[in-house]
């Protein structure tokens, strides 16, 4: 049975992301339908916790998604060349450049700050997007620009980690 969990958790945590106003994410359920089917034949050995393919379980067939996706159908393949699949999923979505932008907010809250207005998101997440795209989302290039930039060493931004509870 696909599992719908795994594919949206893929798109919502580590990928694209969900729009802060709407708390959706701009694919939309048939997309985390689809991308589950694709993921079907994963395993996990529950005593080495070593993954693996088995074609056995694998859904074969075309898998198509919205037009978020531009309509991308992900062709279905048999026996071992199914996990192919998978590479085929990922390129589609690191195609959109919603992945690098959600990627470069995530180190932004953990390294500088917890809030991004419009100023931050246009003069330091989408240039650092970019890098992080044009160096083939190669995390490196990224974090030394960050880490580099007049607005790491701003004063307004230092001493802002959010502390729990206990250590107030």
């Amino acid at each position: 049975a696909p599992d719908e969990n795994y594919s949206r958790e893929l798109q919502e945590l580590f990928t694209i992301g969900k729009d802060p106003v709407t708390n959706m994410g701009p694919y939309t359920e048939a997309d985390v339908k689809q991308a589950a089917r694709v993921l079907t034949g994963w395993r996990i050995n529950n005593s080495t916790y070593i993954s693996f393919f088995d074609a056995t379980r694998h859904d074969s067939g075309n898998k198509q998604f919205s037009t978020f996706y531009n309509n991308t159908v992900v062709t279905g393949r048999t026996g071992a060349n199914g996990a192919l699949e998978t590479d085929d999923l990922l390129n589609m979505i690191f195609a959109k450049n919603e992945v690098a932008a959600f990627i470069v907010r995530k180190l932004y809250r953990w390294f500088i700050y917890y809030t991004i207005d419009a100023a931050t998101e246009s003069n330091v997440i989408q240039p650092l997007a970019a890098i992080f795209q044009n160096n083939n989302y190669d995390i490196k290039p990224v974090l030394t620009t960050l880490l580099k930039s007049e607005h790491f060493f701003d004063v307004l931004n230092q001493g802002c980690q959010i502390k729990s509870p206990v250590d107030q």
